[in-house]
């Protein structure tokens, strides 16, 4: 069989079109890349590599792939976290061949438009090469490099310090009564909160926080929700690692404790959305075409 032409992330650029259609027309990231991974010849290898902003190879090239589809037409992006396919895209199926040459297509006119924009750029070399984050449409430039930074310093945490930073997070996202018990070796139960679901109920979470540098497997999961059982209604797995497919579905396990599972890319998310550690700051861009018309070399002609 030949090889797909283009980088690697134009062969998601049909399934992605699919996984929509087959989901209704819209879906956020994750359930789009499930239907993919269960849809699909997914390797777990090339489920499961990480990337230095903490996605997995994966998750990032099917946010390329969303990105060139919505410089399409495709996909919309008008809503945050998630993805709508368009009247076109709801009709448009893509072979091999028609999805690289809408990839450059799209990737020439950014080749084009490089010189004297003040706008988010595509990187004139292949993203796989870069190993680069997927621009998004309400991202911030920078933010690629913010959460490399990010994940070098939230591995450089201490143990107790990384429990403290989980369970402020917690609190920024609705958690109540937030207690850290990481120091009391309660059986892997770093921390106890509980959240309000309406103004007469609270459900109890118990929390797990690990500084892990690769996959969190399903034992893990298990020993967790073991330490939990019968004392909250659900439990928190916190890494700066990433989750096997084993683990994911491990913690979606029907008849048992449910685990939410909050991996690097999210725990960065996370923080970005809530301000923790990080602030926004203004800019200025020179926007040097607007002085061409003034300048001394449009006077010479």
């Amino acid at each position: 069989m030949a090889k797909p032409k283009g980088p690697r992330f134009v062969q998601h650029f049909g399934s992605l079109l699919d996984a929509l259609r087959a989901l209704g027309s819209s879906a956020r990231p994750a359930e789009a890349m499930e239907w993919i991974y269960k849809n699909r010849s997914i390797p777990p290898s090339y489920a499961e590599t990480v990337n230095k902003s903490g996605q997995t190879s994966f998750e990032n090239d099917v946010h390329w792939a969303r990105f060139y589809l919505a410089k399409a037409g495709l996909i919309d992006t008008e809503k945050r976290g998630v993805w709508v396919a368009t009247d076109a895209g709801r009709e448009a199926t893509l072979t091999s061949d028609q999805a690289y040459d809408l990839y450059k297509k799209i990737h020439g006119g950014f080749q084009k438009d490089a010189i004297g924009s003040s706008a988010t750029k595509l990187p004139l070399a292949l993203p796989e090469e870069q190993n680069t984050s997927a621009p998004d449409e309400h991202e911030f430039i920078n933010q690629d490099l913010v959460q490399e930074r990010l994940v070098v310093l939230l591995k450089g945490l201490t143990d107790s310090g990384f429990e403290e930073l989980c369970a402020r997070l917690l609190r920024h996202i609705g958690f109540e009564n937030v207690t850290v018990t990481g120091r009391s070796n309660d059986k892997g139960v770093d921390g106890v909160g509980y959240l309000l679901i309406n103004r007469f109920v609270r459900t109890k979470v118990m929390f797990q926080c690990k500084r892990y540098d690769g996959v969190v497997g399903p034992e893990k999961i298990r020993d967790f929700r073991g330490a939990i059982q019968g004392r909250a209604e659900r439990g928190i797995l916190l890494t700066t690692g990433t989750f096997t497919r084993g683990a994911v579905e491990e913690a979606a396990r029907e008849n048992a404790t449910a685990i939410e599972l909050v991996d690097i890319d999210r725990l960065l998310t996370l923080l970005i959305e809530e301000g923790l550690g990080v602030r926004e700051t203004k800019a200025l861009v020179v926007e040097e075409e607007f002085f061409r018309p003034y300048s001394a070399v449009a006077k010479a002609f």
